[in-house]
């Protein structure tokens, strides 16, 4: 039985364990690098880890002073790769950002469909009232990743 304590000590020291720091929710941006030059029109590339159930990620770009988190994706399930076919409007210049962030179903369902209704409106014409998404509604996700890159001048 003396011997029993130190071994088991022991295997207990050496066994992995689940709730280690690395499992903590990430991802990374591989497309585009940071500082690139890109075009109007892109591929983002990614992949998320570790995202809990319940969870997803999108993509999304901060507009103005307020850092008004405009939607770039549609809900994209964790743990896996992205590629997501990213727009910018011709009289958008300079420096951009896009960042990676955690979300849960629930609310990356009203992104979307916030997506989804500015996009109809803006390709409709931009004809009767603009579609809004609640301010605040975002605020509290989490941001996994972020990148900064420049738009080619045409």
């Amino acid at each position: 039985m003396r011997r029993a304590v130190p071994v088991l000590a022991l295997v207990v020291l050496l066994c992995p364990t689940g709730g280690r720091a690395d499992d903590e929710p990430s991802a990374r941006i591989r497309s585009p690098k940071p500082d690139a030059q890109v075009e109007y029109h892109f591929t983002a590339k990614g992949r998320s880890s570790n995202i809990p159930e319940g969870q997803v990620v999108m993509l999304f770009r901060p507009i103005g002073e307020s850092g008004f988190l405009f939607p770039l994706s549609e809900e994209l399930k964790g743990n896996r790769s992205f590629s997501e076919k990213i727009y910018h409007e011709m009289k958008d210049e300079g420096s951009q950002v896009i960042q990676v962030r955690m979300l849960p179903v629930e609310l990356a369902a009203k992104a979307a469909y916030y997506r989804r209704e500015i996009l109809k409106w803006y390709n409709g014409g931009k004809k009767g009232p603009q579609p809004s998404l609640a301010p605040g509604l975002l605020e509290n996700t989490r941001r996994l990743a972020e990148v900064v890159y420049e738009l080619e001048r045409k």
